[in-house]
């Protein structure tokens, strides 16, 4: 599968609705972006804890409400008036096409899992379409205690220092389906994750022959932050 990184954000600003938009005009199996509560208990897409890089004007997400959130306009460096706003989950979820997916990254703590799971019973879109990716091993494995049915992915850096063994028997420990990784050129690293039973994913990956060697070592998903070079590199 191919997955858009935070939409088509090389030409779009990341995580909004016109950048999710246009990744399915490429093609992609799916689409990824980052999520985090506010202080009224609404998801909004954005992947830091605050709204200075992507606004230019700095606001804390945990500290505001979503109509705070709602008076500020993404940036975007060649059209500053398109007026894009910081999405909702809902409103992301409502750009899915039947059968794509979304990759849901929680940046924040696990205090977004039981508001996460209440709305994701409520839209209209079956369950497989869902995949929850954390870096927090207690968002994964409350997601996976609260309701099993969703698939959720160990996110992990290869700048972490941590043995691979250590890395895919904390993944099994909490219960995740996979681990997905930046990793580029050990072979090793996805064989072991495959041979535990964990589905191997890989992150962000933008070199079409990366890509391609990840996927015949038996990568199930290639995120990228340019779907367009990458499907039509692989033929896809």
């Amino acid at each position: 599968m191919i997955i858009a990184h935070r939409g088509v954000s090389f030409t779009l600003p990341e995580n909004s609705i016109p950048a999710f938009e246009a990744s399915w005009e490429f093609g992609v199996d799916g689409i990824e972006g980052d999520f985090h509560l506010t202080k009224d208990g609404e998801i909004v897409c954005i992947h830091d804890d605050d709204t200075e890089r992507v606004c230019k004007t700095k606001v804390i997400i945990h500290k505001s409400t979503l109509q705070d959130l709602k008076k500020l306009e993404l940036f975007h460096e060649a059209d500053s008036s398109l007026n894009i706003k910081i999405p909702t989950l809902a409103e992301v979820i409502k750009t899915l096409p039947k059968g794509k997916k979304i990759f849901i990254e929680i940046k924040c703590g696990d205090e977004i899992t039981s508001p996460l799971l209440n709305q994701l019973s409520n839209f209209d879109i079956s369950s497989d379409q869902i995949v929850i990716i954390s870096f927090d091993s207690k968002v994964i494995k409350k997601i996976k205690s609260l309701n099993p049915k969703f698939k959720a992915l160990f996110l992990y850096s290869c700048e972490d220092t941590r043995d691979i063994d250590d890395v895919i028997n904390e993944a099994l420990k909490i219960k995740a389906n996979g681990i997905s990784t930046d990793n580029e050129s050990s072979k090793l690293f996805v064989e072991k994750v495959i041979e535990s039973g964990l589905e191997y994913h890989s992150w962000t990956i933008d070199d079409a022959n990366v890509a391609l060697q990840l996927i015949q070592w038996g990568s199930t998903s290639i995120t990228t932050n340019d779907p367009e070079l990458i499907i039509k590199s692989l033929q896809l």
